[in-house]
């Protein structure tokens, strides 16, 4: 390495002192040689040097990659101000126009449709949705939140998205997607039909909610309660019969009129197991001393899971209702996810509500 110029004025210098003066050190010059040869900073700029624990640069690059990929999720399920909207059948009109003119649905604005008439509206990029003939429905944005209101007619959604992206409200309810494919009705009076085709679908209110999986359905009137979800085939009188469990009106033949609608065949698990989803919304519906029916008509479909005791049910502890729930339907219940997955999805709700 050749001399530096600050490296030959410090030899200069030094040969310059008196001849009787005595040595330098060894020691000395290979200090002054190293710092002669360190970098140096521009002027006025200390010279620092530290090392960065590997641990923090590994924690700030997940951060910045987990960060990254969340705002790159918000900025594409982002819910948009205008929906395509396509004339399927008829002539749908947007506030009064015709849907040939418009070509989209802005927020506020209320799509209607006659007799005759079917509209497709396109919900950003989560999925679609069928309007049906005689329906009335706005569209309403909160940024994420993919939000129609239904004051009238039938819906058919198809959404492919993470969960509570898409709701629906009606007069008499809130339905709240859960990565899933329904029909939704709302008749003249504002009650509200549902009926679960793929997934499953939270039906929130009056303070009340009904978790309703694919191959069930459930009701709800003005001023009530969703009711407890039940399979499409059941017999006019067991769905009265249930109307009147869910408003506290039954007496024991409803209960016994439910239990003979809900008898399957000893080898149908998936339809044992889809019945048991009624029963156990039923459980937590009606009193004590029914409850124990409903309990054992359950176990006799579908035993109790291991740590799921008999006093714990009529009890309603929460930890055992939640695990039976897991054991009827895997498809139905988070607790069949790794825990990862559902840390994710509480996570992206908290982001979105």
């Amino acid at each position: 390495m050749s001399p530096t110029p600050d490296r030959w004025e410090a030899e200069r210098l030094l040969r310059r002192l008196p001849l009787w003066h005595a040595p330098a050190p060894e020691a000395m010059w290979t200090a002054i040689r190293a710092e002669l040869d360190a970098p140096r900073a521009p002027a006025g700029v200390p010279l620092i040097r530290r090392t960065v624990p590997s641990w923090l640069a590994a924690a700030v690059l997940l951060l910045a990659v987990v960060g990254g990929s969340l705002a790159g999720a918000l900025r594409s399920l982002r819910a948009p101000s205008h929906w395509a909207a396509q004339a399927l059948a008829g002539s749908p009109a947007v506030d009064g126009a015709a849907l040939a003119q418009t070509g989209n649905l802005a927020a506020g604005e209320w799509l209607v449709t006659d007799s005759v008439s079917r509209a497709r509206l396109t919900a950003g990029r989560i999925g679609t949705v069928e309007v049906g003939p005689n329906s009335r429905v706005r569209l309403d944005r909160r940024f994420t939140e993919h939000r129609l209101t239904l004051e009238q007619g039938s819906l058919h959604a198809v959404i492919s998205a993470p969960p509570r992206l898409f709701v629906v409200e009606t007069p008499s309810a809130r339905a709240t997607d859960l990565g899933c494919a329904y029909v939704l009705d709302v008749d003249s009076t504002g009650s509200s039909r549902l009926r679960v085709t793929m997934g499953w679908v939270e039906l929130k209110g009056g303070g009340f909610v009904s978790l309703v999986p694919a191959g069930l359905m459930a009701e709800v009137e003005i001023g009530g309660r969703p009711g407890t979800p039940y399979p499409p085939a059941f017999p006019p009188a067991a769905r009265d019969a249930l109307h009147r469990l869910d408003d506290g009106t039954a007496t024991q033949a409803d209960l016994q009129e439910v239990f003979d609608a809900l008898n399957v065949p000893p080898r149908a698990v998936t339809l044992r197991k889809t019945a048991g989803i009624t029963l156990w919304h039923l459980l937590q519906r009606v009193g004590p001393v029914p409850r124990a029916w409903v309990y054992s008509r359950l176990a006799q479909l579908s035993p109790p899971p291991d740590g799921v005791t008999r006093e714990g049910i009529l009890a309603l502890d929460r930890p055992m209702l939640e695990r039976w729930r897991a054991d009827l339907n895997p498809m139905w219940s988070e607790e069949a996810q790794g825990w990862w997955t559902r840390l994710g999805r509480r996570l992206w709700e908290l982001v979105i509500r």
